[in-house]
C-alpha cells in the first residue's frame, strides 16, 4: 500500500497571492506573547492545544482538580515530557499523538510489520538484524521531485512548521481559511496548501531536485516571527555541547544554533558539568543516551528527551507544535467544527486501536539514579531487543509505505551480524559475505 498524495499534488497547486492581495498575520503574531520569550510563547501555545494535567512540588498527578494552580485546566496528557516510549498510548502513560495520530501528511512512515523502527520514517526491510543494528541506519523516503508514485517524500514536520509560520507572518497564500477544507481534511492545513508553502521556502534544486532541510535547532529550519525573521524551534532541546556544538556551527557558516549552552542556560551558559556523569554530552538529537548505549548502537529514539536542568521535561515534538498551530488557525478561521483543542478535533479519537507506539527495547533504571528515566538495557552484546512488550507487530490503521520494507538489503550494505556467539563478539561483515559463508 503507498501513500497516494501524488494522485492530488500532481494536478492540483496552490497559488502564491500577489503583492496587494497580501493579508499578513490576520490573528496577529504566533504564537501569542512570542516577542516576550519563544520558550515561554511556545510551551503555553502547545499547551493550549494539549491541556497537560495538575501536578504538584512533587510532581505528583493531582486528579481532584479542574483548575491547576497556574489557571491552565486539568488536561490529560503528561506536562513532564521525558521519553518516547509511551507516545501512541493512552496519554495517561505519559506519552503524546505521535505524527500517525496527528495525520501528519508528509511522514511517509514505514508498516508495523515486526520489524524494528516501525511507525517511523526509517524503513528497516524485511532481512534487517532488528536485535543487533540501529534502526536509524534505515532509509527514508527520498526522492527528487514531487508528483511521482511517493509525492515529495518524507518532510520532517519542523519543516512544515517552519513552512506554515512564515507562510502565515508574510501573508503570501491568500485567506487562511481557504487552507482548509473540513470535508476533505477535517481541521488540518490541506496537504496541497502545506506542499505549496514548503517548496516556497524549501525549495528543490533546479538540476538534481534534491530538497534541504536544516534541523529545528537552527534558524534556518526554525519558525519566523511577524517580522519574517527565522529563529530556532524553542522546545527542541538538542544533545549539543561544547565540541559538537562548535562542529555543528562549522557546518552552518553564519546560522544560529541553540545548543544546549543557549537553550539551557542555569546561572550562567549552560555546560557538560550539567549532565548526569554517565550520558554522553553531545550526541545529538533531542534524546540523551548513556555513554554505554551509544557505544552499544542504542537508537537515540529509545534515550529520555531533556530531563535535568532547568528545562526538564519540556521537550515538544514539532509535529505536536505543528498541529497546535493548525489547531489554532483552524479555530481562529472559523472552520466549521473546529475547536481550541486537538482533543476537539482529531483527538476525539486517541489513541488508535491499535495504538501507534512502537516497541522499545528491554529498558532498565540507572544504576545510583533511581529517579533518572529508565535507558535501554545493555548487557556484554549490546542492547536487548524487542523489550517486554515484544515486537509490536499490528494491524494499525492508516497509510503506509511497504516498497522499502519489501527491498532486500543490498549486498554491498554493510550490516552487523549478532553481536555475540558462544560469548564472544561477532565481527562486522557484509550481508555478500553471510551468503557466501551460508549464513
Amino acid at each position: 500500500m503507498k501513500i497516494s498524495i501524488a494522485a492530488f499534488t500532481a494536478s492540483l497547486s496552490f497559488v502564491v497571492s500577489e503583492p496587494e492581495d497580501l493579508n499578513p498575520a490576520p490573528y496577529g503574531e504566533v504564537p501569542p506573547g512570542l516577542a516576550d520569550g519563544g520558550q515561554e510563547a511556545w510551551a503555553a501555545f502547545v499547551e493550549a492545544a494539549f491541556p497537560t494535567w495538575c501536578i504538584d512540588e512533587n510532581e505528583t498527578r493531582q486528579t481532584e482538580k479542574e483548575t491547576c494552580d497556574d489557571g491552565t485546566i486539568n488536561g490529560r496528557y503528561d506536562p513532564l515530557y521525558l521519553t518516547k516510549w509511551h507516545s501512541g498510548e493512552d496519554p495517561s502513560l505519559g506519552g503524546y499523538p505521535t505524527n500517525l495520530d496527528t495525520r501528519y501528511p508528509f511522514e511517509f512512515a514505514s508498516g508495523f510489520f515486526g520489524q524494528s523502527g516501525a511507525g517511523s520514517p526509517h524503513h528497516c526491510p524485511s532481512d534487517f538484524d532488528n536485535a543487533n543494528a540501529n534502526p536509524k541506519t534505515c532509509p527514508k523516503v527520498i526522492v527528487d521531485n514531487d508528483i511521482g508514485p511517493n509525492g515529495p517524500g518524507h518532510m520532517p514536520p519542523h519543516i512544515s512548521l517552519a513552512a506554515l509560520t512564515r507562510a502565515y507572518h508574510e501573508g503570501t497564500f491568500g485567506d487562511v481559511e481557504d487552507w482548509f477544507d473540513v470535508e476533505q481534511h477535517g481541521c488540518r492545513v490541506l496537504p496541497t496548501v502545506l506542499l505549496s508553502m514548503i517548496r516556497e521556502y524549501f525549495p528543490r534544486d533546479p538540476v538534481d531536485g534534491s530538497a534541504s532541510y536544516p534541523p529545528p535547532f537552527t534558524d534556518l529550519g526554525g519558525p519566523s516571527f511577524a517580522n519574517m525573521t527565522n529563529y530556532p524551534y524553542p522546545l527542541e532541546f538538542v544533545n549539543l555541547v561544547g565540541d559538537s556544538c562548535d562542529a555543528e556551527k562549522a557546518k552552518r557558516p553564519g546560522a544560529f544554533v541553540d545548543c544546549y549552552e543557549t537553550h539551557s542556560p542555569n546561572m550562567g551558559p549552560g555546560s557538560e558539568n550539567d549532565f548526569p556523569d554517565y550520558l554522553d554530552a553531545g550526541h545529538g538529537s533531542p534524546h540523551f543516551c548513556t555513554q554505554d548505549g551509544k557505544d552499544a548502537d542504542v537508537s537515540n529514539d529509545w534515550c529520555p528527551y531533556i530531563f535535568f536542568g532547568p528545562n526538564r521535561g519540556k521537550y515538544r515534538h514539532p509535529h505536536i507544535a505543528f498541529s497546535a498551530l493548525e489547531v489554532f488557525l483552524a479555530n481562529q478561521a472559523g472552520v466549521e467544527g473546529c475547536g481550541t483543542t486537538w482533543d476537539d478535533n482529531d483527538g476525539k479519537y486517541f489513541p488508535a486501536t491499535p495504538d501507534t507506539s512502537a516497541a522499545f527495547p528491554k529498558m532498565e533504571e540507572v544504576d545510583g539514579h533511581p529517579d533518572d528515566p529508565e535507558q535501554p538495557k545493555l548487557n556484554k552484546c549490546g542492547f536487548i531487543w524487542p523489550g517486554d512488550d515484544g515486537d509490536k507487530r499490528k494491524a494499525v490503521p492508516g497509510v503506509f509505505n511497504i516498497e522499502l520494507y519489501l527491498t532486500p538489503t543490498p549486498p554491498s550494505r554493510t550490516r552487523k551480524l549478532p553481536k555475540c556467539k558462544n560469548g564472544k563478539a561477532r565481527k562486522l561483515r557484509t550481508v555478500q559475505q553471510m551468503v557466501e559463508s551460508g549464513q
